[in-house]
């Protein structure tokens, strides 16, 4: 089985999906290949929060444990310099490799590329033969330094040269490949027609293009009769954008695929070419005036004047299929960062929802210790790591290894333990474990579809929930859990004789101890104050053994409501309170109706010669409420509410 790397910036930008549709698409009938999709972001992008963490995973693809990278190199040139890149990815020169869009400096590494010279020649010559036009201003990417932007910039210069108008410096302005710096530039150089020195403007891209459009709506300025803007990609804004953009289709799956035709080859030692030349092709749409604006299609004109009427569709964004499946799918994942559970309640979790997105492999892989990292520093991959947790759909294994410490192996040998066998064939992507500057490991996973983007996301809430359960657990191991300290103190200053839960000394010192715990790792809870109902009139009816025996069953009924790591204390007599980590305010009603069905169980196992009843306040703590006796006080006018509706029914 070959393993290939595909390193790329991320899956969140539509062009980047479509050169993995092409790799996926040459690599889906190849039984012999696993691929995986490694984001990476850029190396110390500081300017991106805690992306730089992304970076980590390229010690990973560094290792013997991937026989071949793809480099999506053009979807680094925004954030990095060629030559900072190269610099970086030099340890996988070793490697075969191949370069997309933009060559890498290094001798045995291939590449496939897009030549924008006879496009912009095409688009020229129409523009002036077409629509008359002969002030073609353009609109370059410069700002962003990349050898795509220059290449674009002198195909530009070439195709006025070869329609025969004077190159003007006046008329190229300086951009960055985003529509906002686009917009902001004519909007302040170019406020009303009048002002306007061009007739037509051919932008880098068509996010540019798309930009440009908006800035002379904003404007009044009528496009395509005032002025015709050209685009450059032919990706999915070009075809949404009113008027549609005429653009330069530049085959970007085609693109893709041909680089891992070229890569397949080189690992099997078959002959290869050095570079491959991707043809582009001329799309005339409303922009420029070709297509009526009455057409509300993508249909186009190419540039022999064939029309292509192609039906509008709607961009398929589902995740699984049913969109109200992905929607409940994603809302399930968000109910997960709402609880801090432990390890053990996260993996049952984990199990359903990879299963309700029919993920059939997922692998956590957590080092032997994590690294705080900020985005200057250099990562370095350890000779130590152990799989948390897999989940293995086709040999039907679902096993959480947390208990036992993992299973350790040394990913600078392979990605998962060699016990667990190859990843085998299909689609894979690997994101890391981290929350802010502390990593701790990376997750592999099989994606099913092609829905990329959404797939990432979903994955980086599933991540971002075991960081939150993983170290929750931790800390509980750490302090031997609250129920062992409990037991390792005096039973007579810190649990109360008659129901065994916390008194009110050791409820408020462990319950203080709880909220900064859960505070600290960024949860929100509750804090409940309880008040059994009629105590005295049971005392004055049944005697205080009554009494006793329905305070004890109260206690019960509170442990039993809620988790065996929430803390329950009993204040005095009839008062009780609880603290819940996790626990949404809005779901009370739900637990008040499972207390009392609770209290009538509890009591008549109990023999009991009533059913209790008990009134509660809820009270929530965050980062700006952390105090437990204030807590409690405002827990208590809310049960003071609750006491006084019951005593006007």
């Amino acid at each position: 089985m070959r393993t290939i790397a595909v390193l790329i910036y991320d899956l969140t930008i539509e062009y980047h999906v479509s050169v993995v549709d092409g790799i996926t698409d040459y690599f889906k009938d190849k039984p012999d290949v696993s691929l995986c999709i490694v984001p990476v972001n850029a190396a110390h992008a500081s300017g991106s929060n805690y992306g730089y963490q992304y970076w980590t995973l390229l010690e990973l693809v560094k290792t013997k444990s991937f026989d071949g990278v793809i480099v999506v190199t053009n979807s680094f040139c925004e954030y990095m310099t060629m030559k900072s890149l190269e610099e970086e990815l030099e340890p996988l020169a070793m490697k075969p490799m191949v370069s997309i869009s933009v060559p890498l400096d290094y001798q045995a590494c291939r590449y496939t590329y897009i030549s924008s010279e006879k496009p912009y020649k095409q688009i020229v010559e129409h523009l002036v033969k077409k629509h008359d036009r002969k002030r073609i201003a353009f609109f370059s990417a410069e700002l962003n330094g990349s050898l795509e932007a220059e290449e674009r910039l002198l195909s530009y210069k070439a195709a006025l040269k070869a329609n025969k108008l004077e190159f003007d410096e006046n008329l190229v302005f300086p951009g960055d490949f985003t529509p906002r710096t686009t917009g902001d530039y004519l909007q302040k150089h170019f406020p009303t027609k009048e002002s306007l020195t061009f007739d037509a403007l051919i932008c880098s891209n068509d996010y540019m293009a798309a930009g440009a459009v908006d800035a002379f709506r904003k404007l009044n300025i009528k496009v395509p009769e005032d002025v015709t803007i050209i685009g450059f990609d032919d990706c999915d804004i070009a075809k949404g954008c009113i008027p549609s953009l005429s653009t330069i289709n530049q085959n970007v799956p085609g693109s893709s695929y041909a680089a891992a035709e070229l890569l397949y080859k080189a690992i099997n030692g078959q002959d290869a070419s050095h570079a491959v030349k991707i043809d582009c092709i001329s799309v005339y749409r409303q922009s420029c005036g070709c297509v009526p604006m009455a057409v509300h299609s993508h249909s186009f004109f190419d540039n022999e004047g064939k029309f292509h009427d192609v039906e509008t569709k709607t961009a398929n964004l589902n995740l699984f299929g049913n969109p109200l499946n992905d929607l409940l799918s994603i809302h399930s994942l968000l109910d997960m960062t709402e609880t801090i559970a432990d390890v053990n309640e996260y993996f049952v979790s984990l199990i359903e929802n990879l299963k309700s997105s029919f993920i059939p492999y997922c692998a956590f892989c957590l080092y032997d210790t994590e690294f705080n990292l900020g985005p200057e520093d250099t990562f370095t991959l350890p000779d130590k790591a152990h799989l948390m947790m897999f989940y293995n759909e086709q040999n039907n294994i679902e096993k959480n290894f947390f208990k036992e410490g993992g299973i350790p192996f040394n990913p600078k040998e392979s990605l998962v333990p060699p016990v667990v066998g190859e990843l085998g064939h299909g689609n894979f992507d690997i994101v890391p474990i981290f929350i802010r500057n502390l990593n701790y490991g990376y997750i592999i996973f099989q994606m099913p579809t092609e829905k990329y983007t959404l797939y990432s996301i979903y994955m980086k809430i599933l991540s971002n929930a075991f960081v939150h359960s993983y170290e929750y657990t931790r800390n509980l191991s750490e302090n031997q859990k609250l129920e062992a300290l409990t037991e390792a103190l005096s039973k007579e200053s810190r649990t109360d004789e008659l129901t065994g839960v916390f008194n009110r000394r050791g409820f408020m010192e462990y319950g203080q101890r709880m909220l900064d715990l859960s505070i600290a790792t960024g949860a929100k809870g509750s804090v409940f104050f309880f008040d059994m109902d009629g105590l005295k009139k049971i005392n004055d009816t049944w005697g205080h053994k009554t009494g006793d025996a329905a305070i004890q069953t109260l206690a019960e009924v509170l442990k039993e409501a809620f988790h065996k790591s929430d803390i329950v204390g009993r204040l005095s007599g009839d008062e009780f309170a609880v603290i819940a980590p996790g626990f949404d305010k809005k779901n009370g009603q739900i637990l008040r109706t499972r207390i009392e069905q609770l209290c009538k169980d509890f009591s008549q196992d109990r023999k009991l010669p009533l059913d209790i009843s008990t009134s509660f306040g809820i009270a929530t703590y965050s980062a700006d409420k952390t105090k437990l006796n204030q807590l409690l006080v405002m827990a208590d006018k809310e049960l003071y509410k609750e006491k006084k509706v019951k005593h006007g029914r």
